[in-house]
């Protein structure tokens, strides 16, 4: 239990005198008790040779190689929209998969209605970060681009989208694709380049040079493929879109702690609403799996060599840049007392509490602040939302008899106590005040 005897004296602290005054109006009324937050078990990746099969089965170390490739030096926002441009370039062979698959029992509608969100889903993530860059007076106008002015032909010369707006199978779902990509880039001094109309005649980003798509394309045989399993090359494009978003995740975070060190605090919060996006998007991505065949999915698990014996780490955790970001992104917690301006009590006084209420109650001064802890904290329920529908997804494409290593993450307590106690006794100050409520 947390000793609550500070109360009376936090309430008398430099508080601004047109904040409200949180004190309690009744010493006698019980006070809402403060659970000590459990210890939290920590996020293992498989073991070495498991994490290695997993790597060389998604041609990972070429991947790498992609992202790290650094082609264009004066762009700051190089190492997280390429493998962003390189996760969509993938979605449009994912597409294109499920539309020439032979198999006349896949639900091919549900299939193209679902691969058409996810790439939706991914432009508008694209456009938010090429907006946010363009709107920083350190980064604008550094993106690698092209006039369009004399050039005969103004789009990608290598992407999949250009063609498959004109195959009559996916030619509704890439016009639609393409309008989208209009849409989200209205904001933006420049355009993706994919053959979307461009009606205000943007200069267009050099897609083929940024993303380049034939060695994204190159990537796609397995090591599996002489397997007749049409499933392979499902599970094979899903899961490189999912390591591409979660290596952008993990530049992003990098982003994010660098921010918070140098006071810039809106960008900071921007930057962690973008990686909650992201992981709203891989909980997009593994969802997929769900219109896999299950006959089909279970053999090729058989036939991969998917479940190894006395293997109990969950299949999300053979990714190791997955497990990294979760551990990042827990980590983040550590940036309250920074974001705040307090120092750590070593015996676990209220200092940060206390702190973070006059924050929430204030908050002319330091809403810049408040932006950055609802960042942190969308993180976590993003993340926690992330592993917790994973669970419900292993199990209705596997069955409940899958090892399950998840709940510890989606059941632990808030990653910010702090936070969470301010709430509570502020929540706890306007129900017990004596204003007159309003009935709903």
């Amino acid at each position: 239990m947390v000793d609550l005897d500070w109360q009376s004296k936090m309430v008398r602290s430099n508080m601004s005198p047109k904040s409200p005054k949180l004190s309690l109006p009744d010493k006698n009324t019980s006070i809402p008790t403060m659970l000590l937050p459990l210890r939290q078990n920590d996020i293992t990746a498989a073991s070495s040779s498991v994490c290695a099969a997993y790597d060389n089965y998604l041609h990972i170390p070429e991947l790498r190689c992609l992202w790290a490739s650094n082609d264009f030096p004066t762009w700051p926002n190089q190492p997280i929209v390429k493998p962003a441009l390189q996760a969509l370039e993938i979605t449009f062979r994912l597409l294109a998969t499920v539309l020439s698959d032979p198999r006349p029992y896949v639900n091919k509608p549900e299939w193209a209605r679902r691969i058409e969100s996810l790439a939706m889903a991914q432009i508008q993530i694209i456009a938010m970060l090429c907006q946010d860059e363009e709107q920083n007076p350190h980064t604008r106008a550094t993106a690698p681009v092209a006039d369009i002015n004399g050039q005969t032909r103004s789009y990608s010369e290598e992407s999949l989208l250009p063609r498959l707006a004109t195959w009559h199978k996916s030619k509704d779902i890439a016009r639609r694709i393409l309008n989208c990509v209009e849409c989200e880039m209205m904001r933006c001094t420049y355009t993706l380049g994919l053959g979307e109309a461009n009606l205000a005649g943007k200069k267009i980003l050099r897609y083929d040079a940024v993303c380049r798509p034939r060695e994204i394309q190159s990537l796609e045989t397995t090591p599996f493929d002489y397997v007749e399993n049409y499933e392979n090359k499902t599970l094979h494009a899903t899961q490189q879109i999912a390591e591409c978003w979660t290596h952008a995740a993990r530049k992003l975070l990098d982003r994010v702690a660098e921010s918070v060190e140098k006071r810039a605090l809106e960008k900071a919060a921007g930057e962690c609403h973008a990686v909650e996006r992201i992981w709203k998007l891989l909980t997009e991505v593994e969802d997929m799996h769900v219109m896999m065949d299950p006959e089909d999915f279970l053999r090729l698990k058989k036939q991969l060599g998917m479940r190894r014996q006395g293997e109990t780490v969950p299949f999300c955790f053979r990714s190791r840049e997955l497990v990294e970001v979760a551990r990042v992104c827990r980590d983040l917690r550590q940036k309250v007392p920074e974001i705040l301006e307090v120092e750590v009590d070593p015996k676990g006084g209220p200092g940060m509490m206390e702190a973070a209420m006059k924050l929430y109650a204030e908050k002319r001064n330091g809403f810049h602040k408040v932006h950055v802890l609802q960042g942190l904290q969308a993180i976590e329920v993003a993340m926690k939302r992330f592993f917790y529908a994973y669970k419900q997804i292993l199990t209705v494409i596997m069955g409940s008899s899958e090892p399950d290593g998840l709940t510890q993450i989606f059941l632990e307590p808030t990653y910010f106590p702090s936070l969470d106690a301010a709430k509570t006794f502020l929540g706890y100050y306007w129900e017990n005040n004596n204003q007159t409520a309003i009935p709903w």
